[in-house]
């Protein structure tokens, strides 16, 4: 009981000082416990100054480590796999701060986290848009997003890969739109908003219909669909490697089986 009290007690303190933080000033204030970074971050001068927040969002634990449970990305080297971005383990230590974080956060903050984990530091923010919760990562696992396929050798890229009700956020570019592979996003509940019937009350019926439109020069969309870019790009490696002699017949034969099961 002693340390259920404990550990509650940090929590109130944990979440106060970091409220106070946010609200207090401009200036960003990190609060760390047992490897774990926890702050909020003024949107104003970042790529997402043009979204609307929906802060503070009325999110349960058991919401939040579903989410943490969903997140999937894929290291893209040769036969990279797809992991799960945070382990049961993770989830068991950040799961009730992020949700207290969520649940508390001003309506022009979003919230920037980092974990650390054995393979290095797993680090990002999560924020919420009207009817979605966003999650957009630096590094995973020790390794940066470098927004390329494939980076110079001894260094592995990775991306996000999309689950069921997931979807790339993408930026609205002169050629089309870009998926941003570092950022998706998921729906949230239609009740998930604190003061939403509020908002509604006081809001006329244009200006809802106007808020459902993406703002500035951001969208919310899914990725252009095609037949496998990951897929091919590792083909045209192992055809590379094939042809410099750098395996033999038997083994590019095999390694290609091996893909082609793995995409196909």
């Amino acid at each position: 009981m002693k340390h259920h009290r404990h550990t509650h007690f940090l929590l109130f303190i944990f979440v106060s000082a970091l409220v106070a933080s946010g609200c207090a000033s401009t200036k960003e204030k990190q609060l760390k416990t047992k490897g774990f970074t926890l702050s909020y971050k003024d949107k104003a001068g970042s790529s997402i100054s043009k979204i609307q927040l929906e802060h503070p969002l009325k999110l349960s634990e058991a919401e939040v480590r579903r989410h943490l449970k969903s997140l999937v990305f894929e290291e893209l080297s040769l036969f990279g796999k797809k992991k799960p971005v945070f382990l049961p383990q993770n989830i068991d230590r950040i799961g009730r701060l992020l949700t207290k974080a969520l649940q508390h956060a001003p309506n022009h903050k979003i919230i920037h986290y980092e974990l650390e984990t054995p393979r290095g530091a797993t680090s990002g923010d999560v924020f919420a848009s009207k009817k979605f919760i966003h999650w957009r990562f630096d590094s995973i696992k020790g390794m940066e997003f470098s927004g390329r396929s494939y980076t110079s050798l001894g260094n592995v890229n990775w991306r996000m890969v999309p689950q069921s009700g997931q979807r790339y956020h993408a930026l609205k570019k002169i050629l089309g739109n870009q998926a941003q592979e570092n950022w998706i996003f998921a729906g949230l509940h239609s009740s998930s908003k604190m003061g939403k019937k509020a908002r509604q009350k006081n809001a006329g019926p244009s200006r809802n219909k106007a808020s459902l439109r993406p703002p500035g020069n951001t969208r919310e969309t899914s990725p252009t669909k095609n037949s496998n870019p990951i897929l091919e790009e590792k083909l045209e490696l192992l055809k590379d490697l094939h042809e410099k002699e750098l395996i033999d017949e038997n083994e590019y034969d095999q390694k290609r089986k091996e893909l082609l099961d793995n995409y196909l």
